[in-house]
């Protein structure tokens, strides 16, 4: 119908209609376009919205993991050191070194007794990667998803340390047993140990430098409900991780657990 009126005013050569044609075109794909512009801008907002809220469940476990792995800290340096000084003693027969571990996930399907026990927990990045992979974070506030970057950077390094670990501990549980060990065998598990040492130390530096992280830029909020079935759990877990590693293990508290929720939502909603 447009189409043939402008044909008409072209024909007639009525320029002004022409352009009156052309305007009302004009104006009606710039609508379009405005209407779809802003349709797409709420469904973006809304998965934004969406996807902050699994990330900061997706964090929420991370941050407990980090303060659980600092806590368990000085029992694994106390182990470390016992074992060391009895693998330099070579004077003496070695006489086994059994782990005086708890009941745990770690123990439950193992035929042979642990020497050396570490938290293996899934320092998880899924959601994250989701959404980073379908673009999206791309409307994120910068500064926020620069810190997030930072976060799951980390999360990753912890990850592939956990691993790291689990399997240098594991290299060494023939050390349960009384057996003959040379000075040479000695110093080669002594070496070995150092190794779980130094990787060990660097995942709890990891670990802090993770804390600071999310509770200098809020990267999580908890919940009125959150507060009674985290407080609920810390308990549990603080006191089953005593009955594993016994009285060296730090108790497990959460600072960000006891902020206001509306304090850290007005935060993060300015991001």
């Amino acid at each position: 119908m447009l189409l043939r009126k402008i044909t008409k005013h072209v024909t007639d050569q009525n320029w002004f209609a022409v352009f009156l044609d052309f305007l009302i075109v004009v104006l009606g794909i710039w609508v379009a376009l405005m209407v779809g512009q802003w349709t797409q801008g709420q469904k973006n907002q809304s998965e934004l919205a969406r996807v902050k809220k699994e990330i900061n469940d997706e964090i929420k476990p991370v941050y407990f993991y980090a303060y659980e792995r600092l806590a368990f800290a000085p029992c694994r340096k106390a182990r470390y050191k016992q074992l060391g000084e009895m693998l330099l003693n070579t004077e003496e027969k070695w006489p086994g070194a059994p782990g005086n571990y708890g009941d745990g996930t770690l123990t439950k399907h193992r035929v042979f007794p642990l020497v050396l026990r570490s938290p293996s927990r899934p320092w998880d990045s899924d959601e994250w990667d989701a959404a980073l992979s379908q673009g999206i974070l791309d409307t994120m506030d910068s500064t926020k998803r620069g810190h997030l970057v930072q976060h799951y950077n980390m999360t990753r390094e912890i990850n592939e340390i956990q691993y790291e670990i689990y399997i240098i501990e594991s290299s060494m549980q023939t050390l349960f047993h009384p057996v003959e060990m040379t000075p040479s065998d000695r110093l080669r598990y002594y070496d070995v140990l150092t190794q779980a040492d130094a990787r060990s130390a660097k995942m709890e530096l990891t670990a802090e430098q993770l804390i600071e992280n999310i509770e200098t830029n809020n990267l999580v909020v908890f919940s009125d409900e959150d507060r009674i079935t985290i407080s609920a759990y810390l308990n549990e877990r603080n006191s089953k991780r005593t009955e594993i590693y016994g009285d060296c293990s730090q108790t497990v508290e959460l600072p960000l657990l006891n902020k206001k929720d509306d304090t850290l939502l007005k935060s993060n909603e300015s991001k």
